[in-house]
């Protein structure tokens, strides 16, 4: 895979050599580079002192499409969310795809706010698909003495309780 056959890598450009590092369905970061890409960014925010949000992304009902509609169908819904999150991020924000249906999406100077107000463009845009997917997202930002992964726990947390908010 060259970096010619993902020319939106939104998420950051992979860096010399890296094209190995990304989802062949996706085109976004996979789960172990993309961990080093979140550490650069963490390090980064502490040296300029710039917010850090990390979002948590997770497809809703992915096995359910699979199940009713076939894994083709799966893909392209994933393929659609990992697009939708390319179109409203920026190019130097970094998608990571996290695991099967979940993706992690690392934004250097933006409020959790502006982060939540930006991303709820996703579901917009996964509504007009063929498979009408959606996405819960928890976010939360960055503290001073947070790991990668206290980071990205705080974040599944969150989108477990927006879940939870949603089925009450």
């Amino acid at each position: 895979m060259t970096v010619t056959e993902h020319p939106s890598i939104a998420g950051g450009q992979p860096r010399s050599g890296e094209t190995r590092s990304l989802d062949g369905l996706t085109g976004v970061y996979l789960r172990g580079p993309g961990h080093v890409e979140l550490v650069r960014e963490m390090a980064k925010a502490r040296r300029t002192k710039e917010p850090l949000v990390l979002a948590f992304v997770d497809v809703d009902g992915l096995k359910s499409i699979n199940d009713s509609h076939g894994h083709a169908a799966g893909d392209r819904v994933l393929l659609d969310v990992a697009d939708a999150l390319k179109a409203t991020l920026r190019a130097y924000d970094v998608i990571i795809r996290h695991g099967g249906d979940e993706f992690v999406c690392v934004i250097q100077g933006l409020t959790i706010a502006e982060t939540e107000k930006r991303l709820s463009q996703v579901n917009r845009a996964l509504a007009h698909g063929p498979e009408h997917g959606s996405v819960t997202i928890g976010v939360t930002q960055v503290k001073p003495d947070d790991s990668p992964e206290d980071l990205v726990a705080r974040a599944d947390a969150a989108l477990y309780q927006k879940r939870q908010r949603q089925q009450d």
